[in-house]
């Protein structure tokens, strides 16, 4: 078994990067093959742009999918894309660490998808949701927010965390994986005042520890439901009696 960890935070001694290695050393104490990279400091380039691709199909006007495709196809793909790519088609299990900032994933994660999912290769009109180029593979977003679970509750001032990971979710499924339900960590903060470090200490540890735990029966950890292709009518609509899993896709209220 193989496992991609991607770890994106410009901090090295970051929690995230705290947890980015403990899931490494779980998933290799259990026999897992772990390939972890850190995209801050491998100065990952996020900007999906012409740049990339010198050997262009139409030199007149940057269309990102059709070059995309065709760099893959005759093997011009920048140096990054490719190994990343590479990687990721040969993991049996991804994790993208990240914190939440400014109620998404910060900017290189979001521009790591846009260059590593590669049109053609990791999808196309045919090859995505439940006949994707992932399927059979899982996918986990390990997260971490600086407010409250409280806050981030579905009624919470911060709004519900895991509607602001769909998404995302949604992005990993889109290219066929299996999407485990999100782990998040909340309330994780710096400068705080002297009496509340050790409180604050002891609650990521246990955090720590629990991710641990559950990551050592990550084949067995819960899924994230989708609609796939046949809950849809032929013009997109979700069907009447299909089950909505997500309000970003849901029935039309009555009135």
């Amino acid at each position: 078994m193989r496992a991609l960890i991607l770890l994106a935070h410009p901090e090295p001694r970051s929690f995230n990067a705290h947890l980015a290695t403990q899931a490494a050393e779980q998933l290799r104490r259990d026999g897992v093959q772990v390939e972890a990279i850190d995209l801050y400091a491998e100065g990952f380039d996020p900007l999906e742009a012409a740049h990339h691709h010198p050997q262009r199909l139409r030199r007149e006007r940057f269309d990102a999918q059709r070059e995309q495709r065709h760099s893959a196809e005759n093997d011009f793909l920048p140096t990054d894309v490719r190994r990343h790519l590479q990687l990721l088609q040969a993991t049996d299990l991804l994790i993208l660490q990240f914190p939440l900032w400014w109620f998404a994933a910060p900017a290189i994660l979001k521009g790591w998808l846009d260059r590593v999912l590669v049109y053609g290769p990791m999808y196309n009109s045919r090859l995505r949701h439940e006949h994707g180029a992932m399927r059979g593979k899982r996918a986990l977003l390990s997260v971490t927010t600086g407010s409250s679970a409280r806050a981030c509750a579905v009624d919470g001032r911060e709004g519900d965390t895991r509607l602001l990971l769909w998404p995302l979710m949604y992005s990993l499924r889109y290219v066929g994986f299996e999407v485990m339900e999100p782990f998040v960590v909340h309330g994780v903060r710096s400068g705080l005042p002297a009496d509340r470090v050790q409180a604050h200490g002891a609650a990521l540890a246990a955090a720590t520890s629990d991710y641990r735990e559950r990551l050592a029966r990550w084949q067995q950890w819960p899924t994230v439901p989708f609609n796939d292709g046949e809950d849809f009518e032929e013009g997109g609509g979700l069907r009447a009696e299909a089950t909505a899993h997500s309000p970003f896709i849901r029935h039309r209220d009555a009135g």
